[in-house]
């Protein structure tokens, strides 16, 4: 079992209009992806080819479909948008780059 040390949630679980909070959102979130990397090994070697997902309220989901995490989160009190989630995909497609064609002037 992963061990990620859960946290009380520091802003709002709903959208506002206060541009502190929403200050502090962003900073939250950026942590729990910072956590998503550090521990991103670990957990393809107990997750591989799932969804993976840290709510907003620190909750820790995962399921097999995308649409099963948003449930999950949604039944354990957090705000899917505000969450973040990851797919941990053993062989991801590679990403291919087409030549830029230069304009005639």
């Amino acid at each position: 079992m992963i061990d990620v040390k859960r946290r009380q949630p520091v802003v709002p679980q709903r959208p506002t209009e206060n541009e502190e909070d929403t200050l502090v959102l962003l900073r939250d979130c950026a942590e729990r992806s910072q956590i998503l990397r550090d521990i991103h090994e670990e957990l393809m070697a107990h997750y591989p080819e799932q969804w993976v997902a840290f709510g907003d309220n620190w909750d820790f989901v995962v399921a097999d479909t995308l649409a099963e995490v948003m449930v999950r989160l949604e039944k354990c009190g957090a705000y899917p948008r505000h969450s973040v989630i990851k797919q941990l995909k053993t062989n991801p497609p590679r990403l291919r780059f087409k030549p830029i064609r230069r304009m005639a002037r």
